[in-house]
């Protein structure tokens, strides 16, 4: 029976991609999984690496909220309006 470990849960709740949390924890997606199924034994130096990775992935969408929020506020009232020509960002 698959255990589920907070990390696994908070994933799939947030959304958060193995590969996202791969991408920031320098582990790969396969290590993550087996970690989260109670297949590796979680030392502290572990956790405390997955740890790191959730708090950077939070601090990535946090900028994006942001960046999304100031661009929103930016063309609210204007939604359905063709976008401006503008540089490839």
């Amino acid at each position: 029976m698959e255990g589920k470990t907070n990390l696994r849960a908070l994933r799939l709740r947030y959304d958060i991609p193995l590969s996202e949390l791969s991408a920031v924890s320098g582990l790969s997606n396969q290590y993550i999984s087996r970690a989260e199924l109670g297949e590796i034994s979680p030392t502290p130096r572990l956790e405390e690496k997955l740890g790191a990775a959730v708090a950077a992935v939070i601090a990535q969408r946090h900028e994006r909220i942001g960046a999304l929020k100031r661009s929103f506020m930016a063309c609210k009232g204007r939604l359905l309006q063709r976008k401006e020509s503008v540089p490839d960002e």
